[in-house]
């Protein structure tokens, strides 16, 4: 299959799953597990399954938050059914569906759909990045005392471990931390916030970012710290 058709396949599964997610979100949400901060949801994985089934056809092997997979330095799908489940536990719209094809390290494409406002953002290596259709890039704020950065604490990361990343947001105009690791990767393609950087990620909080951000001009630079998880930065190019 081409990457175009690829593309809009992963458009398709974003937007049948939103749909699904919308329909659920003011029924009573099911706790799976709570383990720390971290939450997940019945949800989670009734989605990932619904995800799943509409990528099948593909015969490209999947990677997702829910059902594990494996890294492959083939193509492999890399999804989460929902990045900030603790957002949309809470009723708060700051998450999303993150799905993206990968080759080894390299984002092919990466679709990000926030369902709750019907946004709709999309990349494929060499073809730009888009909201909604409409080509988006990075800002061209190349100074941090007019910059925002966006950030979080994932679950996996103690507060303590973070204390001398705290002292680093001093030099900030502006600091946000939205819940949502996928949603602050857009965030960044768009130009509506200049840099995201966070430690201990895993590869579907962020794989169709890693595509949206290059597409729009901008740097992602991710690495390992462990087995799974990941430390990045990703900004305008400038910053």
């Amino acid at each position: 299959m081409s990457l175009d058709h690829l593309h809009d396949l992963a458009v398709s599964a974003a937007i049948s799953a939103g749909n699904f997610l919308n329909e659920k979100k003011l029924e009573n949400k099911e706790v799976l597990k709570e383990e720390g901060r971290d939450i997940k949801l019945i949800i989670d994985q009734d989605t990932e399954k619904l995800i799943r089934s509409s990528l099948q056809a593909t015969n490209i092997p999947i990677l997702g938050e829910e059902y594990g997979g494996e890294v492959s330095e083939e193509r492999y799908w890399v999804i989460d059914p929902i990045d900030g489940t603790a957002n949309y536990f809470r009723g708060l719209d700051e998450c999303c569906i993150s799905i993206a094809l990968m080759e080894g390290n390299e984002a092919l494409i990466g679709v990000i759909f926030n369902f709750n406002n019907n946004q709709m953002y999309t990349a494929s290596k060499n073809g730009g990045a888009f909201l909604n259709d409409k080509r988006i890039t990075v800002s061209n704020v190349s100074s941090r005392d007019k910059a925002s950065i966006t950030t979080g604490f994932p679950a996996s990361e103690s507060i303590d471990s973070s204390m001398q990343f705290l002292e680093d947001l001093k030099g900030w105009k502006k600091v946000r931390m939205f819940g949502s690791a996928a949603l602050s990767c857009a965030y960044v393609a768009s130009g509506k916030c200049d840099y995201y950087a966070e430690k201990g990620v895993y590869l579907w909080d962020i794989a169709a970012g890693i595509c949206l951000v290059k597409e729009a001009g901008g740097c992602a630079d991710f690495k390992l710290i462990d087995k799974e998880r990941y430390e990045v930065v990703f900004s305008n190019n400038l910053l």
